[in-house]
């Protein structure tokens, strides 16, 4: 019965409960439905399901949703208020597990609180009240703590209760006012952002409470008085402020999940509390009452919780949308700075008591705090939009330079002062760190600016310098802007600054579509470039007297003076001033503006490094040793030393610098020999490599890398060989690390290429045991076995190095490299039955095995037997593919000598019309006779011009150098004619090797006929054209070659051809043997290097990514160029390119050579870009020939580039010629 009775009870609940829920959503959503349905218009099969999900969607936003909720719970807790009352005699309700278990089931479910949850927040409510007694309101404070937060701000008397706590926390008693604390702390550290939000305002406004009663102003911490950390009122306010700060620290952590509109209300409450004191209508307050700011100053004087806040970009946008709408608390950081330098005294406070903080500590706290906040909100773009500020006491516009000039006066002004800075080492590093801030982010230093900057250097260098009397803050900042890849060109003058980034670059017309992976990686290489200076900043060194106008000329001449008197006092000030110079001295404007070449700082650091270098060196041998240079114990020798190797490394990576150091006794040496002696040589950065390869250029570095060549590529090599043996590798199968490591090797002999004499031929091992690398150069070239990796990591090698063609004559000359590889290759053979990997050869019954190795041999026998440019010769693929193949199936590869058929051109040549006469042909002929002057010279321009698409006979070329021969007056490089038979006239091994060379390209262009004069008629032209006895190959005269090859093999063409050419000005660029006739060989000329500065610092402004790439890899133009036009271009060049090159040098000034350089750079531009994300740049210029490159096709471009420099370079390029003669 009584079963039944239950069930029915059931029933009717049920049914009570479901007949409520229902009316009440008919009630509720009825209308809603119906309007969203009107509203959506005609519906068909296709859209309705998005018609019901954008009713769903409405439904779900309205308020009748949020009402009907609310609805359904009452009726909920009604439901079960009636279930209990009517089981209230059941015997399973007297359990109070049972009531308990309904109790919870209900409140997890349907959110809501029982009849006592609801009694026990009534009575907090009122138990906490400021009216209650402190026992009662302390009890009460104690259940709170233990209660469920969120249960207990989702109650109805939770704004009761939050008031009350809030007003406890300006109760005087110690116990009332922890306890509240304790309950907001509990609040801040829910797990529900709605706490977290109750608790953080409730804070603030509790921090509120204690500046809007006004009896609490004489207890209130002043300026005056300080903060009395013992004092009730004092303390409780600090301890509010520091949970403040946690809260504030700690949130940004989480913001994401707290929903915007919340965080909008958090970061708000927090920037009204930051400017409560800007407000004076509301706080009728003394103006020494310390507020809020100061409190939080003075716990976190850095501003840790502006470093929290802004790290993410969600709380950027919040936070400085919000200090846009409160500008006036941007007005009071400006003031507040501006005020604190302008009323500073350098005084220390007396003996305060142990709990009492000064309010001049207050104040130093809220200056260094204020600049914190505001030195990270500039570094945003709309946190610079609040400049110019309005100032409230002398309404001064103030912008960010204006502060900024304001801190370094104020930072100069403490200079003359006894110590440093007047104030303590934290305070200079906020004001320091603050203005090496504004001058990072700021787009432009103007004149007024850099002298406030050098003001105290500046006045001190007018008297006695010593390096204790150098600002400290004067030196960071100036080596800060040295540091600076933008900021640089301030102190060197520049005004004009071009900002170039990659996406803007990426526009450029030179510039091409790459694939998606080179672009990933084309970015990771971090390249970010600017445009500084314009075409008249080209600016080269000159002799002149010393100008201390411009800021790094100022920073010389300090410089100078203290290296003059060695002047150690101070070590680390002038470790700074070396470290600066270093950096102006690296950079091509930098030397041009400070005049390298005649230097007087480079001349005292050299005096300086050559006696630090004699002391540490005896100190090796005598500890006793006493150092004429009076330096403390503090302060050795050696760091000196190597401040000074490092500058001298820093100038030595430019051509001019080169050149300056070139002119030192042994300096180039024994830098380079430091450089190498190291515990750690640094191959694997290219700013390492780039200076390697500019020292070796001269031959005191040449010298260097011929002794030390047993031991340079050691570790190199002993990485490479770790690699390869690396266990981790060798179980996963992966090969990335290993071709990287043979990528960044190859790279490393690429270094060398230029400047390589010969490898080391003392190690006499060859690689019998294959546990054994390979330590130097010699052990590698051995090609005595095929032990892998070690053979096609040389044959890698080899190819590399043969691009030079001297190079290419002495490895043959001496290790026989062509025989080896053709032994090899015909090793490399079987005669067994065919497989499918291999194919049929010319010989009979046997073929050669195609892989990796034998197909590197094949290309390189074929790049060092046959010469040509693109057009010319194709070079095989290391490929496998049908390239190899012949008509007829059977393999291309070859074992001897000469090979079955040359790389001969398949490609389809431009159209020529060499049949008929071009337009420089007619002119030379019609004009033979005449006068020959500058009006004839500039129509002979034209006429190539308009012929330039053609290609050029030689007759015609030499008919064009006669005739322009007559108007140069400059005979000082003219040679006498007939040649006079010399007395060194002997070619050496690899000279006879070279006229091979010649005379079978010339045969293969038809420019020669088969006949054994040929080769005699060119030794003798080779020995008379010889100046000096050389014990070791120089190198093949290759421009001679050109001649002769020009002349058909006749003498006396040859004869009269070189006369005309050296009486021309262009004469010591076009022909670099003949120009060093009167130098030392392998010495660096003026000229030289004047031609080499300027080429670089032209592609740095015309073709700035082409010029990092190169710098990236560690590769320098000019020394590319050098190498290739002392090749005269052989094996870059078609010939006919060739001829069309020595045209234009011809009829133009020496500085067209210049813009021929540029010219091919960026002609090859595309393929650097594409390579220098690939790792592969060195590969690409110095084995892909200059596939398209036709010289008439780039005549625009040189002409456009001598309009623009031709008046400042062509000056230079003349004067260093005439120093050099």
């Amino acid at each position: 019965m009584q079963q039944g009775n239950d069930m029915k009870n059931k029933s009717s609940v049920q049914s009570n409960l479901t007949n409520s829920v229902q009316n009440t959503i008919k009630e509720k959503l009825d209308d809603i439905v119906s309007a969203e349905v009107d509203n959506a218009g005609e519906i068909t099969p296709q859209t309705w399901k998005i018609v019901a999900h954008n009713i769903t969607k409405s439904v779900k936003s309205s308020p009748a949703m949020t009402s009907l909720l609310q609805n359904i719970r009452g009726a909920l807790y009604s439901t079960v208020e009636n279930v209990m009352t009517n089981t209230e005699n059941d015997s399973m309700s007297d359990n109070p597990k049972a009531q308990s278990v309904l109790h919870r089931h209900v409140t997890d479910e349907v959110t809501c609180h029982g009849n006592c949850n609801m009694v026990q927040c009534e009575q907090l409510a009122i138990e906490t009240s400021k009216h209650m007694p402190l026992k009662v309101r302390r009890q009460a404070l104690n259940i709170l703590l233990q209660s469920v937060m969120s249960e207990v701000t989702a109650n109805v008397n939770w704004v009761q209760i939050r008031c009350n706590i809030r007003e406890n926390l300006c109760e005087k008693d110690n116990e009332v006012f922890s306890l509240s604390l304790k309950v907001h702390a509990k609040l801040l550290q829910s797990s529900s952002q709605a706490c977290i939000k109750e608790g953080f305002i409730n804070l603030v406004e509790g921090m509120y409470l204690y500046y809007v009663d006004t009896s609490n102003c004489s207890s209130l911490p002043n300026f005056k008085n300080g903060i009395d950390v013992s004092d009730p009122i004092h303390g409780h306010v600090i301890q509010i402020s520091h949970l403040i700060l946690e809260a504030v620290k700690e949130m940004p952590k989480n913001w994401l999940r707290y929903g915007e509109r919340r965080v909008e209300d958090i970061v708000g409450v927090f920037v009204n509390l930051l400017a409560m004191h800007t407000d004076d209508s509301r706080f009728n307050l003394p103006k020494d009452i310390l507020f809020p700011f100061h409190i939080l100053s003075v716990l976190d004087p850095k501003a840790k919780w502006c470093t929290q806040w802004l790290h993410a970009a969600f709380g950027q946008h919040l936070f400085l949308n919000t200090l846009s709408q409160n500008m006036a608390l941007v007005t009071f950081l400006v003031e507040e700075i501006l005020s604190y330098l302008e009323t500073y005294q350098n005084g220390h406070p007396g003996d305060m008591p142990e709990n009492i903080i000064p309010g001049c500590i207050v104040k130093y706290a809220t200056f260094t705090h204020t600049l914190s906040v505001l030195s990270q909100v500039v570094c945003f773009e709309k946190g610079r939009q609040f400049f110019p500020v309005v100032t409230k006491t002398t309404s001064e516009l103030v912008s960010l330079e204006v502060m900024l000039v304001r801190m370094i006066m104020f930072l100069n002004s403490g200079s003359s002062y006894k110590s440093t800075v007047c104030m303590t080492p934290s305070g200079f590093e906020v004001i320091l760190a603050f203005v090496k801030k504004l001058l990072q982010i700021g787009e432009e230093i103007n004149e007024n600016l850099m002298k406030t900057i050098i003001e105290p250097i500046k006045y001190r260098s007018m008297q006695p310098m010593k390096c204790n009397n150098i600002p400290c803050h004067t030196m960071k900042i100036l080596l800060h802007l040295a540091s600076s890849s933008t900021k640089i060109s301030c102190l060197l003058g520049s005004r004009q600054k071009h900002k170039l980034s990659i996406s803007k670059l990426n526009r450029n017309q030179n510039t091409t579509n790459t694939s998606a992976v080179g672009m990933r990686k084309t970015r990771q290489m971090n390249i970010s470039l600017e445009r500084q200076f314009s075409a008249r900043s080209v600016r080269i060194p000159s002799i002149g007297n010393t100008d201390v106008s411009s800021p790094a000329k100022l920073i010389e001449h300090i410089t100078t003076i203290l290296m003059k008197h060695q002047d150690l006092s101070n070590v680390d000030e002038l470790l700074s001033l070396v470290e600066m110079c270093g950096k102006l001295f690296r950079i091509h404007e930098g030397l041009s503006m400070l005049d390298a070449m005649n230097s007087q700082l480079i001349s005292a650091v050299i005096v300086l490094y050559k006696q630090l270098s004699s002391e540490i060196e005896s100190s090796r041998y005598c500890s006793a040793h006493e150092y004429p240079l009076k330096i403390k114990a503090g302060n050795p020798p050696h760091a000196v030393y190597m401040s000074l190797v490092s500058f001298l490394t820093e100038v030595a990576s430019t051509p001019c610098g080169l050149y300056a150091l070139a002119q030192e006794d042994s300096v180039l040496q024994d830098l380079l020999t430091t450089l190498f002696q190291y515990s750690y040589v640094p191959w694997e950065h290219p700013a390492f490599r780039h200076v390697v390869s500019l020292i070796t250029a001269v031959w005191q570095g040449a010298s260097v890398l011929a002794e030390e060549s047993y031991r340079i590529l050691t570790r190199p090599l002993c990485n490479l060989w770790s690699e390869f043996e690396d266990p981790l590798a060798l179980m996963s199968g992966s090969e990335r690390k290993q071709i990287e490591a043979t990528q960044h090797f190859i790279n490393v002999i690429y270094t060398f290429i230029p400047n390589l004499q010969e490898p080391d031929s003392s190690s006499e091992g060859t690689l019998v045991d294959t546990d054994m690398a390979p330590r130097t150069l010699a052990e590698l070239l051995t090609f005595d076995s095929t032990v892998e990796p070690w053979h096609y990591i040389s044959l890698l090698t080899l190819r590399a190095l043969t691009t030079n063609m001297d190079v290419c004559l002495y490895l043959n000359s001496t290790i026989k490299y062509q025989e080896k590889l053709l032994k090899l290759q015909s090793e490399n053979m079987s005669e067994s039955e065919i497989e499918e990997s291999r194919m049929k050869s010319n010989s009979v019954n046997k073929c050669i095995i195609i892989d990796k190795c034998s197909l590197l041999r094949h290309q390189i026998l074929i790049a060092t037997y046959a010469v040509g440019g693109p057009s010319e010769r194709i070079l095989p693929a290391v490929v496998i593919d049908a390239e190899h193949l012949d008509g007829d199936g059977e393999s291309n590869l070859f074992c001897s000598l000469p090979p079955p058929k040359l790389a001969s051109a398949t490609r389809k040549m431009r159209s020529t019309r060499l049949k008929g006469q071009t337009d420089i042909q007619r002119f030379l002929q019609d004009t033979k006779q005449g006068l020959h002057d500058a009006s004839w010279l500039s129509h002979a321009r034209r006429a190539y011009r308009a012929s330039c698409s053609d290609d050029i006979k030689g007759s015609v070329l030499l008919d064009l150098l006669e005739q322009v021969a007559k108007l140069s007056s400059n005979s000082q490089y003219q040679l006498s004619a007939p040649l006079q038979e010399s007395k060194y006239g002997v070619l050496s091994p690899e000279e006879c090797l070279g006229v091979q060379v010649v005379i079978r390209y010339g045969v293969e262009l038809h420019l020669l006929q088969e006949s054994p004069q040929n080769e005699e008629n060119l030794t003798q032209l080779l020995c008379l054209l010889k100046h000096r006895k050389c014990e070791t190959f120089q190198g093949l005269d290759w421009f001679a070659a050109t001649v002769f090859l020009l002349c058909g093999g006749n003498m006396e063409r040859c004869q009269s051809c070189i006369g005309n050419i050296s009486a021309l000005p262009v004469t010591p660029f076009l022909w670099p043997a003949h120009a060093s006739a009167k130098d030392n060989l392998q010495s660096l000329s003026q000229h030289s290097a004047m031609f080499g500065h300027i080429l670089e610092l032209l592609i740095k402004m015309e073709l700035p990514l082409a010029f990092s790439a190169l710098q990236l890899a560690g590769a320098s133009w000019w020394l590319i160029c050098r190498q290739w036009m002392a090749q005269c271009f052989w094996n870059v060049l078609d010939w006919s390119e060739i001829c069309h090159w020595l045209a234009v040098s011809i009829l133009n000034q020496p500085d067209f050579i210049l813009y021929f350089c540029v010219s091919l750079l960026q002609h090859i531009q595309p393929k650097i870009l594409q390579a220098a994300s690939e790792g592969n740049l060195w590969e690409q210029i110095m084995c892909a020939p200059m596939e398209g490159f036709h010289v008439g096709d780039q005549l625009p471009v040189m002409e456009k580039l001598a309009k623009r420099y031709r008046t400042s370079v062509l000056h230079h390029l003349l004067t260093s010629l005439n120093s050099t003669t």
